[in-house]
């Protein structure tokens, strides 16, 4: 799914990767004359201890961000307000 990234954040304690942003394939194939409601929100959650959650955050952000970055955590944070297409298998469950 295609989301405008507006919030990202890293817990090193607890080892993710949190990605929050606007759903844009919900937003586009809404009805426009309709006001955009919360239902657009999308947050991303990747657990960094597994290797198939850190290989794909890898090569997401090896091809989204361009900027001179030192470490992970840096270009993490360089995708904020970008455009891109992350997975759906990533999207943080509600609980309850």
């Amino acid at each position: 799914m295609y989301v405008d990234i507006n919030s990202v954040s890293y817990n090193r304690k607890k080892n993710e990767a949190i990605i929050e942003g606007i759903d844009l394939d919900s937003v586009l194939l809404n009805d426009w004359n309709k006001e955009f409601s919360d239902k657009a929100a999308v947050t991303f959650k990747f657990d960094l201890t597994g290797k198939g959650p850190r290989i794909y955050l890898y090569k997401l952000l090896k091809s989204q961000v361009k900027e001179e970055c030192k470490s992970m955590e840096e270009m993490l944070m360089a995708l904020n307000g970008k455009i891109t297409n992350i997975s759906s298998n990533f999207i943080e469950k509600a609980e309850g």
